[in-house]
């Protein structure tokens, strides 16, 4: 039964993927956001198959075939409205539909992380916060299927056109589903931010393999966050290409969430999170001692020079020369605010390796170096076996 629902899920996303491209004419470039966010439903049908228990693949897988119905809704709209007019039916409901649709797919998505990674909840009160967050998500799902507004078809934020929303309720029923409009969508925020706040206080419980599980998780959403506020706040082009490439990857995350679940290189997770720190604050003080540095010279050498090519090369062969001073003192920063463990294991190596230029009785080098694998792999036990 549970292999069968995870080849169902698969079958849909797959069916969704392939409708999405074949429509690509209506998502140009943008086709790679419901492409990069097809592993939803790919990695949650592998969950199912394979920990059919854990409540994360369920809702992962449903998330995803969420987010699908609403691409290829939005397609199909505009296929049925506006490419070729009167030749297909529903392009009103598909069009709708596909205005509401990412409401229950980031629910569903939030409610994944309240059950992450063990597949149950935190229990005591959270279990009434759970079950408000679905009572809060089936609310404002409703409000946006019947409340009276017009429904934008097609791509972009200039669409084509507009209709009417067909669920739409009117009346004095109807006035009343638009004015709690405004409170249901101001509670959209509050639930979003319940997912983080969960795997906060998880993270805080747990034990040291759930906390690299929680890691993998919140290393992949950081980035997606970080990156979306970024494609919000930047202006221009690049602001604009920014944003799919949040999307992709936000499509990371469940990718993230297999490897958490299953434990496959479970510990890696400490190694990206080191380099990402490292080489990301390097290129931003790479990046502003260059600008400054092309200002600077830019300024000095004004009265000799036309333009700025000059101020450019010295600029960059300054980079240049800094980035391996830069890599050093950053990676040790990084490792001594961090990962102290590994700072500190780095310098009893060191001092012992001082230690062992000088030192001429085996004695002492025996009991130095029993020392310094006690403070740095701390093992259970440790000997020194010489061969007489």
């Amino acid at each position: 039964m549970n292999r069968a629902a995870a080849a169902l899920v698969a079958f849909a996303a797959v069916a969704l993927l392939i409708v999405d491209v074949a429509l690509i004419e209506y998502f140009g470039t943008f086709v790679i956001v419901p492409v990069a966010l097809s592993p939803f439903a790919l990695v949650g049908a592998l969950l199912i198959a394979r920990v059919p228990r854990n409540a994360v693949g369920w809702l992962l897988s449903g998330s995803g075939v969420v987010f699908g119905l609403t691409f290829a809704g939005g397609a199909y709209g505009w296929l049925a409205l506006v490419r070729d007019p009167g030749h297909l039916p529903g392009g009103e409901v598909a069009a709708a539909y596909a205005q509401i649709g990412f409401t229950p797919g980031i629910a569903l998505a939030v409610l994944m992380l309240l059950f992450f990674p063990s597949g149950h909840g935190l229990g005591g009160r959270w279990t009434w916060l759970e079950r408000a967050v679905v009572a809060g998500v089936v609310l404002i799902t409703l409000v946006d299927f019947l409340k009276d507004v017009p429904v934008p078809v097609g791509p972009g934020p200039s669409p084509a056109f507009v209709i009417a929303n067909p669920f739409a309720l009117h009346g004095p029923l109807g006035q009343f589903v638009t004015s709690i409009a405004q409170f249901a969508d101001a509670s959209t925020f509050p639930i979003v931010f319940v997912g983080p706040v969960s795997l906060f206080i998880r993270y805080r419980r747990s034990s040291a393999v759930e906390r690299e599980q929680i890691k993998w998780l919140a290393y992949s959403g950081t980035l997606a966050f970080v990156l979306i506020v970024l494609g919000n706040a930047i202006p221009g082009d690049l602001g604009t290409w920014l944003f799919p490439l949040a999307f992709v990857v936000l499509g990371t995350l469940p990718i993230a969430i297999a490897i958490a679940i299953f434990r496959y290189r479970l510990y890696d997770i400490d190694v990206l999170i080191r380099r990402t720190l490292v080489y990301a604050a390097v290129s931003a003080v790479l990046l502003a001692a260059y600008i400054g540095g092309v200002a600077l010279f830019q300024t000095i050498l004004a009265p000799f020079i036309a333009g700025n090519g000059v101020a450019v090369a010295i600029s960059t062969l300054a980079v240049v020369a800094l980035f391996q001073p830069v890599r050093r003192r950053i990676r040790a920063a990084v490792d001594r605010r961090f990962y102290r463990s590994r700072y500190d294991a780095e310098r009893t190596l060191d001092a012992f390796a001082g230690r062992l230029r000088d030192e001429v009785d085996l004695e002492s080098v025996r009991a130095d170096l029993l020392q310094a694998v006690r403070e740095t792999v701390q093992p259970a036990h440790a000997s020194v076996w010489l061969r007489r």
